[in-house]
């Protein structure tokens, strides 16, 4: 494990949870926990175990491009990738594509290919509800005391515009791997010149082993269907907030529909930008962020939301991908080191 992404990926921790539970006292956090009502975490769970269903389909229809894959078998690198990331550096997507490619006789870079597109279709869907959000409930927002937009907007456009162009450039390019392959290549030629003809031949080699696993750009049918399991993929995720806003009496108190799509809009915003181990601290941030900056709700309340949301989903992943481990004799040893072997 590279030392520099632990002592960062600590850092980040330290740093979010500071924030997250400054001037929260023991007390009051304990209070706050011992008022949820722990039923509703039932339909919480279940739903989170829905959205990795959703995402297993899905990536059914991205690794077909390069082999038929059955849903059930994507279920093991599925679950033990995601669990994978509470090492630095968002780790467990390498984990994730090494594991596929090492079941299914798929390169790395064509496995990997696969977890990019399916990055950059969530990637799409987020902008598309952030939009909804920024553009139709915008007046959920504090202003401030000039009366101007509260700064939390401002950011949240901001990350906005800077995804969105970052996704239509990357979308261009896989697109001009596939449809225009030796145009594209020539820019990648074009980039890599100042390197030496090692690293050129290395990248060169990637680079078409990476084409393969974006061929689902060229089937318009999977592609939609991929498109179509990523609306039920953040609906499901969406809908996981609806029990917890239960469990903590707080659904009656904020616009329910309008409060679960900025918590979970914001956790993702946060955990894209402070990616830290198994995202913690960047998670409880992101609560405190959506539920007591932008709704009022007291910061022991949001604090404590963002402790139990966290380990309902983490909980499940974390479960979920050591009962995989277990099934398929998988050593932690292989998976720390397999970020090494892949690349």
């Amino acid at each position: 494990m590279n030392k520099k992404h632990l002592i960062i990926g600590i850092f980040i921790v330290a740093f979010s949870s500071y924030y997250a539970f400054k001037n929260v006292s023991l007390t009051e956090l304990g209070i706050a926990l011992k008022s949820v009502q722990y039923i509703y975490l039932i339909p919480a769970v279940v739903l989170v175990a829905m959205t990795f269903l959703f995402r297993a389909i899905r990536w059914r229809y991205l690794v077909g491009s390069v082999k038929n894959v059955k849903t059930a078998d994507l279920f093991s690198p599925l679950m033990i990738g995601f669990m994978g990331n509470i090492l630095p550096a968002r780790a467990g997507e390498f984990i994730r594509a090494y594991l596929l490619g090492k079941k299914e006789n798929i390169s790395f870079s064509a496995s990997f290919a696969t977890i990019f597109v399916e990055r950059l279709m969530d990637m799409m869907v987020f902008l598309i509800l952030l939009m909804g959000v920024i553009f139709f409930s915008s007046t959920i927002f504090p202003q401030t005391v000039d009366g101007s937009s509260h700064p939390l907007m401002g950011h949240m456009i901001k990350f906005g515009w800077i995804s969105f162009f970052g996704c239509l450039g990357i979308f261009a390019f896989s697109v001009l791997l596939q449809y225009k392959n030796d145009l594209a290549m020539k820019i990648v030629a074009f980039c890599t010149k100042p390197l030496p003809d090692k690293w050129k031949e290395k990248i060169n080699g990637l680079v078409h082993s990476f084409t393969d696993g974006l061929k689902i750009l060229k089937d318009v049918r999977g592609f939609i269907a991929s498109l179509f399991w990523s609306f039920l993929v953040w609906t499901a995720m969406i809908m996981t907030y609806y029990p917890i806003h239960m469990a903590f009496g707080i659904g009656s108190q904020i616009p329910m529909l309008t409060s679960v799509l900025v918590v979970s809009l914001t956790i993702g915003i946060f955990i894209s930008l402070f990616p830290a181990p198994a995202f913690l601290g960047s998670f409880q941030l992101a609560c405190v962020v959506a539920l007591h900056e932008i709704f009022g709700i007291s910061k022991p309340i949001a604090a404590s939301y963002g402790i139990i949301a966290w380990l309902v989903a983490m909980g499940f992943i974390f479960l979920a991908g050591l009962f995989f481990i277990v099934k398929d004799n998988i050593s932690f040893t292989e998976l720390s080191a397999s970020k090494d072997q892949a690349t």
